[in-house]
């Protein structure tokens, strides 16, 4: 090597490859919030659907057998559907169905617009009107229907026929399906008025009030970017109300089989009650699948909606007030729609009952009954220790199904909305399980699941509380999705980007924008709880009378005057519950 010449430098030591730590995914708290709401609605949901499956696949001309070895047979599906009486029953439920949902939907959305966008005069007043009738049971509601329509001495056809001296039945037919069609309807407004009213009290209206500042028209607003925004509530309402219908089963029962117009909710109930000898719950099973079916097909349209949810987020972190309209010209016949529309629906039927709860008995209408009136059966009805054990149970039912009902409604719709999962869509679905499944299959699988399991609430009003909540899960998440699903994503975020944890989120971020829509769930739920008649009949025992068994007593045994009285009662408070509501989530004017 020459003089002078330096050796090529030493290429670098080699880097040291330090082990690859994987890290630990964080688990929020939002996450496990919604994976333990997914496991309690597994649990309430899988006894039911098990339950439905079981007896629709079983004979059971001897019995129902919960214990193998099951008597398995296709026997129940020949018979359902090779008789053609199941189609025209099929056919029935399909046009009341429709036409109950149209008069539903035509009053609620006119109405909600007027009360929460509008100048109406006395808004609160109609605001709490409009719900009130969902504290009548719809049982008691169809009754006093057939007392004013009844074709041969009901108050309207005799009033009617005055004038000409006509004799013999008529003019009007109470028992016919268009009849069942307008008092069903009636009894969808007050859950319809409340579900899209919450939605549309979230709307920014600043997206209205840029598109008026354009020169849109109103019916181009309202076309274009109202009925748009309010898509996911609009259909969610439509789809919940879609199965009340085909599974109600009280205007149906009333109006329906009097008048010899079978739908498949009383095709069910014939078959689980029938007039001599066992029940065959096999076929009502059949029937229940079948309804369970047809009211999943049109959910599956409703999560494709769902998934592009940031298409009807309006709520952002900007301040927004929704502008009162000025009715203007239209003042006078709005005020008269809302309030014929609520004397029609509720003080008509209410001044029945109350005329029912001040008579001895009910006799033919006249200035004769007028020396009847007496408030001895106020005294009889309401006096006795089972009217206020029944109270007690009520407000317990109420509120315990209510509050646990949408507390479990919020998790799951955020999962629903704000998860990334794939199997978001079932769990919408299995949330809306219980809706699609009668009540009296609820009832059952219920009554015989804690005959089985060693938790000792059989016979206690908490039995009726779990069935309950089971029922009006899907309730609660039809206005709980909707309500999620108008808050910008980015709310979250920014407050999660500024530490706060899941728990605050929901406190602070969440919590507030959704108070209106839990409180409007909350009251709903509470309201349909006190109502049911049907889980507490199928849970009831002497110890968890409810108001709602107790009307039905007092029907069953012939006793008018004392269902009139509890009837008004449940009215009552659930004018009182509608005014409180009213004053916390409304507006404070009239």
């Amino acid at each position: 090597m020459a003089a002078g010449t330096q050796a090529p430098p030493s290429p670098p030591p080699a880097p040291t490859r330090t082990p690859r730590v994987r890290r630990r995914r964080r688990v929020g708290g939002r996450t496990v919030i919604g994976g333990l709401a997914i496991l309690v609605v597994i649990y309430l949901v899988a006894g039911p659907l098990l339950m439905l499956v079981l007896t629709s696949f079983q004979d059971t001309s001897l019995g129902l057998v919960i214990r193998p070895p099951f008597p398995w047979s296709l026997q129940n599906y020949t018979d359902v559907f090779a008789d053609s009486g199941t189609w025209s029953a099929i056919l029935s439920t399909l046009i009341f169905s429709a036409g109950s949902l149209l008069v539903a939907f035509a009053v609620s959305i006119t109405c909600s617009w007027l009360v929460e966008r509008t100048d109406l005069p006395a808004r609160n007043a109609v605001f709490v009107l409009l719900v009130a009738p969902s504290g009548i049971p719809a049982l008691i509601l169809a009754i006093s229907w057939s007392l004013l329509l009844n074709p041969n001495n009901g108050l309207i056809n005799t009033l009617l026929r005055l004038p000409f001296g006509a004799e013999g039945p008529g003019p009007l037919n109470v028992y016919s399906l268009p009849w069942m069609i307008l008092v069903q309807g009636m009894s969808l407004v007050p859950m319809t008025f409340l579900l899209i009213t919450a939605s549309l009290r979230g709307v920014n209206a600043s997206l209205e009030e840029a598109a008026r500042a354009s020169g849109s028209g109103f019916a181009t607003i309202v076309r274009r970017i109202t009925l748009p925004v309010l898509r996911p509530a609009l259909i969610g309402a439509l789809i919940y109300q879609f199965v009340t219908v085909v599974t109600a089963l009280d205007v149906p029962l009333v109006l329906g089989l009097s008048g010899g117009v079978s739908v498949l909710s009383t095709e069910i109930y014939v078959a689980s009650n029938p007039v001599g000898g066992l029940p065959n719950y096999g076929v009502s099973g059949t029937y229940g699948m079948f309804l369970l079916v047809i009211s999943l097909i049109p959910l599956l349209f409703y999560n494709r909606i769902i998934g592009r949810s940031q298409d009807y987020a309006t709520i952002t972190g900007k301040t927004f007030r929704p502008k009162t309209i000025a009715l203007k010209r239209w003042k006078i016949p709005a005020v008269l729609f809302c309030w014929g529309y609520i004397a029609v629906s509720f003080i008509i039927p209410l001044l029945v009952l109350l005329w029912a709860s001040f008579q001895p008995y009910l006799g033919v209408w006249g200035l004769d009954a007028l020396d009847r009136l007496t408030a001895a059966g106020y005294g009889e009805a309401l006096g006795g220790a089972q009217f206020l054990d029944a109270l007690r149970n009520t407000f317990i039912l109420g509120i315990a199904a209510a509050l646990g009902g949408m507390v479990l409604a919020m998790a799951l719709s955020w999962v629903i909305v704000r998860s990334r999962s794939k199997y978001r869509a079932l769990v919408d679905i299995l949330a809306f399980v219980p809706h699609a499944l009668p009540g009296v299959v609820i009832g059952l699988s219920t009554l015989v699941l804690y005959l089985i399991l060693p938790i000792p609430i059989y016979g206690t009003v908490w039995i009726i509380v779990v069935a309950m909540a089971t029922q009006y899960i899907s309730l609660g998440t039809r206005l709980t999705t909707a309500g999620i699903t108008q808050i910008q994503v980015g709310l979250e975020e920014a407050a999660e980007t500024s530490g706060a944890s899941g728990r605050q989120i929901w406190q602070r971020v969440l919590g507030p924008l959704l108070r209106p829509v839990f409180l409007n769930g909350f009251l709903m739920i509470f309201l349909a709880s006190i109502q049911n008649l049907t889980l507490p009949l199928m849970l009831g025992s002497n110890d968890n009378v409810v108001l709602s068994t107790l009307i039905w007593r007092r029907w069953d045994y012939g006793d008018v005057t004392g269902a009139a009285v509890l009837s008004v009662t449940m009215a009552t408070i659930t004018v009182i519950a509608a005014t409180l509501l009213r004053r916390t989530t409304g507006t404070r004017g009239l």
